[in-house]
């Protein structure tokens, strides 16, 4: 039978056969590591889906996922998918991430814990993995990207879709992510008019972060003095992203122009 969530999204999907998850990759990833760092316990796949996302499952649906997502974790599972060790440089090495980043990488993940408990959710404990994409996105992109948790959502993007990847013995799909980061398009509307006009020529496809979703954490408070609305937290945000009127430009510059926090 067919299950649906409070948004109406169902499990079944017409003209195809089986099961279709009602929940995008980074919220499955998300309750993976969420579940991984709580012991499988039931409640807390529970109430993750219902704190960041307002989604309720029924206990069979939910207990499909939990025997799923314990699969993909025996797939994933070694070194890098272990929870950061900050104190252990070696290892941070180890795993590629620059000594020149720790400091600012250790800020990140302060910034992003704190600003999920401000809202009333628990936050996920990153991993080498995730951390090692959110390095590789600080490295390149920090000119043009500066707000951090740009860099983090980006990031998570990469993480979501390499551990896919794994679990489905492909190879990680990332031109679309690879593309929209070399034009730029939230730059300029210059740079803008030239990535829709390569997206239009057929020359490279359109970045895709409505089936991926946007990010394990979705938090934003790049002013300094913004405060979020306890329960506001990350359905509202990412119902928000995915339904941008500019669905090119960065998730900071979306919520600054069109959340209700918009300077008017």
């Amino acid at each position: 039978m067919a299950t649906i969530n409070p948004k109406g999204v169902s499990n079944w999907k017409d003209g195809k056969k089986g099961f279709q998850s009602a929940l995008n990759d980074c919220q499955q990833i998300g309750l993976l590591l969420a579940w991984e760092q709580n012991n499988w316990k039931n409640s807390f796949g529970h109430n993750f889906l219902q704190s960041r996302y307002k989604i309720s499952l029924p206990p069979r649906t939910l207990s499909a996922y939990k025997r799923r997502l314990k699969n993909y974790s025996n797939q994933i599972s070694g070194p890098e998918h272990l929870i950061v060790d900050w104190g252990d440089f070696e290892i941070l090495n180890k795993f590629g991430i620059p000594q020149s980043q720790f400091k600012q990488l250790f800020q990140m993940n302060e910034f992003i814990q704190k600003m999920c408990m401000e809202v009333g959710v628990d936050p996920v404990s990153p991993t080498y993995r995730s951390l090692k994409w959110r390095a590789y996105v600080n490295e390149y992109f920090s000119d043009s990207i500066v707000n951090p948790t740009d860099r983090q959502i980006i990031g998570d993007q990469f993480f979501v879709r390499d551990l896919f990847s794994i679990i489905n013995n492909t190879q990680i799909f990332r031109t679309d992510l690879d593309m929209w980061l070399m034009y730029k398009p939230w730059i300029s509307q210059a740079n803008m008019n030239s990535y829709i006009s390569k997206i239009s020529e057929g020359l490279i496809i359109p970045v895709d972060f409505m089936n991926s979703g946007w990010g394990i954490e979705v938090v934003d408070n790049s002013d300094g003095v913004r405060t979020y609305p306890k329960g506001y937290g990350l359905s509202v945000l990412n119902w928000l992203l995915s339904t941008s009127p500019e669905p090119f430009i960065l998730p900071s510059q979306i919520i600054e122009r069109y959340s209700i926090f918009a300077k008017h």
